[in-house]
């Protein structure tokens, strides 16, 4: 599946973290011994003239082929899979002006065939046989192809995937087709308020700047006209752009780095270099007609936010001093005093962040503070805005000091050190974008290099973080608007920002008294890694008195990090809607009062989340050092909570919004909390759960806390740099805050369990115009056998399912199957959100494919039956790429009780097993309605609102969740 990347309103950590780097055993060293990057120059390695992490033990290679096209290739002999990506340094920005969208379209007909292999399917389904996956994605100033595939297929992936930029066939045939599909990916997001809000500060900046056109393309903005015909478009910026000078790749897979580097010249070399100039951009980004602005936003979804979004010089190549990030980090902290502080004291906002995008425009970028207000922030909003350009004010004189630089120094430092890897494919699409706008010697290390205490760049970047440079946003529900967005469905105002606003915003905070922020108390002391030992495999430390407790260390994962699971549980059974209503309360409210140090937890490299599910829950994970303290810190202090009424209503508020924005996201993306609401147990509709919301009272609040922890057994769950007496002191200080029942046992969370022969639809009318289904087959049987068969039968599905209705019915941009469980109930389950077919359309077109896929299987080759199933095979038995992986691994069976911790192993075994004659039969079990269960999900938008929903015989309308739950249970 494609997609387009634009750019969300959500704010991203100033701190970035590349994915890439398995960690190996670490000499032992304290945080006092270790040094700001600046120092450690000396000691950072190389590998093939990039800089890796010390913990990195894989290979580098390099590859300058004569055609101008570098490869970095990486070889990882423990990769599972292989992967590469190829970033060609042109997107959306070059748009020609009669064919907006023109660079997503090409990106979608690139992958329709080429001279070797002209079958548009033929590349899908290599890919699905093989255990592979391929994405693309266009961006401003870039478009990224990617793919990953099981090893012993590379060569053969890499010679369709280069073939891409040596010799598309651009069939005129799928021109038209391939434009509806952009057109449907454009209608599924014209109501997102990220890609909206992303489009109205384009439009609302200097009109004569490429940035400020539309860009993801429609059947309006594509299409032939007067003097510009598209296919000819096409063709032209295919070859004027898509030149091997303008292209950076990367390979990744467990070869060694010779013999990727003869891959990447065996494939890559041969892509044509037409010397094509890189884009530049002299046009001002904003002229004195955009630069000081209000910009008043109605969203889609219930939000209040206050954002000053300032244009800055691209400083891209300032990145070993990180100016950005500095001033950054002087805005997000919520130490005492900090403005962070003062906001959550006065309960007027629920985050406050600060970014930059140094190349958001190309030759400008920005940097963004932006805070999330409750009901009070926003009556507010004024005086926060004075209060945020004085603490600017204050930054610039004062200065950033070089204590905050060494501690950010060691925050980054630690972090490289230790630096966690991420699969693959992500990995070579983050290093070939990369290498456009690094040198390849810091395609790593980039986002960690602090070396230079450089108070000319800080001062230059505060220098543009005034007043006269801010454009600032309004966003709720009640904003005055009066203009609309063209393509989007987005209202929005725009208003003059003079002196004299924001001097009566500055005298409203004039009272307001904030500090720079104090030192980091949880930065880790303490990174020695502890022996194995004989815990490699999951170990039972702790068995007494209603607590246990589990230990794994890692073989893998030798670093000073862990991942923690202390589960307070308690049975759920007997409690009502509004007292589960009340505990989400509770822990939503400590939650919020605890921002700081969440925050400042973060900032350390360790982080915590306290949830509510069968009780209460607390996951640690990072940097293990401070974790026992920050465990018995956060329930002591939950322990201890008193949340006031402003407080309460502040929480409830920000709980109703969520229930009820859940009802604006995608139609696709609501599909899955449905099902899942209507199948585990307890479920509710939106509507009940709204109304025992606002029943919820303080009092209620309150018995609830105390009550999760109290009459609990104690469960936890120890990944990685603990030994046996570190997890007992744990569990102990955990013992100190709770009272533990030794008479309550522990027992997974009830579901609907599948009943052979029934059907259940849930129907749905949505705010939105598209129409989404999910159609799902489970089985009554919870046994691995069945689960692998379900595994296997979505591998031989989804890509034919996807090139039928996607490909060449052109029915939907999202489309897709997949296995599906309800707790160890396995099922497949078919989906598709469509903006031109109604519900009942959908569903003959499912059933047709469901039918014509009996002949596919029963005339399946059999070398193609065994590709499909190594390529599963592989999938499965992947290692896990860091410590929380192979922690969620390990939870999983924990959770289920099964203390071989063998599930994973026993499933690959059962799917080695299968045969094609096995899966012919398991598909006629799918088909029969008497051997399985059918769960519908509809959701009609308004586009469809007088279209018939799909009737299935005999089946059970599910209108109100609770009574169904209630009578599917007997109760």
């Amino acid at each position: 599946m494609r997609r387009t990347l634009i750019a969300s309103l959500v704010a991203a950590s100033s701190v970035a973290m590349l994915s890439g780097c398995q960690p190996a055993q670490q000499d032992t060293q304290t945080a006092e011994q270790q040094q700001p990057q600046a120092q450690q120059d000396a000691e950072r390695r190389s590998s093939g003239d990039i800089n890796i992490s010390p913990n990195d033990s894989r290979e580098y290679g390099v590859v300058r082929l004569d055609n101008g096209l570098n490869v970095i290739v990486v070889s990882d002999p423990d990769a599972d899979k292989a992967a590469a990506a190829l970033n060609v340094h042109v997107g959306s920005m070059q748009n020609p002006d009669q064919q907006l969208g023109l660079a997503h379209y090409l990106e979608h007909m690139l992958f329709l065939g080429t001279e070797k292999y002209p079958d548009p399917d033929e590349y899908g389904e290599f890919m699905a046989r093989h255990g592979g996956m391929h994405n693309a994605y266009t961006a401003d100033d870039h478009t990224n192809y990617m793919f990953q595939v099981n090893n012993d297929r590379l060569g053969e992936a890499l010679d369709r995937f280069s073939d891409f930029f040596k010799a598309p066939i651009f069939d005129p045939e799928y021109s038209e087709k391939e434009v509806n599909a952009v057109d449907s990916e454009w209608s599924m997001r014209r109501a997102s308020d990220g890609f909206i809000l992303f489009k109205l500060n384009n439009v609302t900046l200097n009109p004569e700047h490429p940035i400020a056109r539309f860009r993801i393309g429609n059947n309006e903005s594509l299409g032939d006209k007067e003097d510009s015909v598209l296919y000819e478009e096409m063709l032209d910026f295919y070859q004027r752009y898509y030149s091997a000078n303008l292209m950076t790749a990367t390979i990744v897979g467990n070869y060694s780095v010779e013999a990727l580097e003869e891959k990447a010249r065996t494939y890559f070399a041969d892509v044509a270099n037409h010397d094509a100039q890189a884009p530049s951009y002299d046009i001002p980004v904003v002229t004195d007609a955009e630069r000081n602005l209000q910009i008043f936003y109605k969203p889609q979804m219930e939000m209040r936010i206050l954002q000053i979004d300032f244009t800055i010089e691209n400083n891209i190549a300032d990145f070993a001093s990180k100016p950005n990030d500095l001033v950054a980090y002087m805005v997000n902290s919520e130490m005492p005093g900090t403005p962070g502080a003062y906001l959550r004291e006065q309960e007027w906002a629920d985050s406050l962040g600060a970014y930059a995008q140094p190349n958001a425009y190309g030759n400008g970028g920005r940097f963004i503070i932006q805070a999330e207000l409750t009901e009070t922030g926003l009556e507010n909003r004024e005086v926060i805005a004075g209060m945020i350009f004085d603490y600017l004010d204050q930054l610039r004189e004062e200065g950033i000091s070089e204590a905050y630089f060494e501690e950010l120094g060691t925050v980054l430092n630690n972090r490289f050190q230790f630096l966690q890897r991420g699969n693959a494919f992500n990995y070579a699409t983050q290093l070939a974008a990369s290498m456009q706008h690094y040198p390849i010697e810091n395609v790593i290390d980039y986002a960690f290099r602090l070396d230079t205490y450089d108070t000319d760049a800080i001062e230059r970047v505060l220098t543009q973080l005034r007043p006269d440079n801010a454009r600032v946003w309004f966003i709720s529900p009640d904003e005055d608007v009066d203009q609309t967005l063209h393509f989007f469905d987005g209202e929005y105002r725009v208003a003059a920002l003079n002196p004299e606003i924001i001097a009566g915003w500055r005298e409203q905070a004039a009272d307001i008294e904030v500090n720079l922020p104090s030192v980091n108390t949880l930065l880790p002391e303490d990174l020695s890694v502890k022996s194995v030992g004989d815990a490699s495999s999951p170990r039972q430390v702790v068995s007494e008195g209603g607590a246990n407790a589990w230990l794994q260390r890692s073989e893998r994962f030798q670093e000073p990090r862990a991942s923690v699971t202390i589960q307070l549980y308690q049975d759920q059974s007997e409690r009502s809607l509004k007292e589960h209503m009340a505990a989400q309360v509770a822990v939503e409210a400590f939650n919020l009062s605890e921002q700081a140090l969440a925050r400042e937890a973060s900032i350390a490299g360790v982080n915590f989340s306290l949830s509510y599910g069968q009780g209460l829950s607390l996951g640690l994970s990072g940097f293990n050092d401070k974790q026992p303290l920050l465990a018995e810190r956060v329930l002591r202090g939950f322990a201890e909570y008193e949340p006031g009424a402003s407080r309460l209503e502040q929480v409830k508020d920000r709980l109703r919004r969520n229930i009820e924005n859940q009802a604006r996201q995608f139609p696709v993306q609501q599909l899955s909390p449905r099902f899942n609401s209507m199948m585990q147990v307890p479920g509710a509709n939106p509507e009940a759960r709204l109304a025992a919301l606002a029943e919820v009272s303080l009092s209620d609040v309150v018995a609830m806390r105390d009550g999760l922890l109290n009459g609990v057994h104690l469960r936890a769950l120890v990944v990685g740099n603990y030994d046996a007496d570190g997890v007992t002191t744990l569990v102990d200080s955990v013992r100190e805050v709770v009272e533990i029942d030794p008479a309550v046992r522990y027992s997974r969370s009830e579901v609907i369990e599948p009943r052979q022969s029934q059907r259940i639809v849930m129907n749905s009318d949505v705010e939105l115009e598209d129409v989404a289904v999910l159609d799902a087959y489970l089985f009554a049987e919870d046994d691995v056998q069945t689960r692998a068969r379900a595994s296997l039968m979505a591998e031989l599905t989804h890509s034919r399912f996807f090139n039928e209705l996607r490909t060449e019915k052109q029915l939907g941009y999202a489309v897709g199957v997949s296995n599906i469980s309800v707790a160890d109930y396995p099922g497949i389950a078919y989906l598709i959100q469509s903006s031109v077919a109604n519900p009942q359309e959908l569903m003959g077109h499912f059933d047709s494919f469901r039918a014509d896929f009996v002949e596919h299987l029963e005339s399946m080759e059999a070398e193609a039956f065994e590709e499909a199933k190594q390529g599963l095979l592989v999938s499965l038995g992947e290692q896990p790429q860091n410590l929380n992986q192979e922690a969620a691994r390990t939870r999983a069976d924990w959770s289920r009780e099964n203390f071989s911790f063998d599930t994973r192993d026993r499933i690959i075994a059962e799917v080695e097993r299968l045969t094609l004659s096995d899966m012919q039969a398991f598909y006629q079990r799918i088909l029969d309605d008497e051997q399985r269960m059918r769960v519908l999900v509809q959701l009609r938008g308004t586009k469809f609102s007088g279209a018939d929903w799909v009737e299935l015989e005999d089946a059970i309308v599910v209108d109100d969740i609770e009574s169904f739950q209630n009578e599917w249970r007997g109760d």
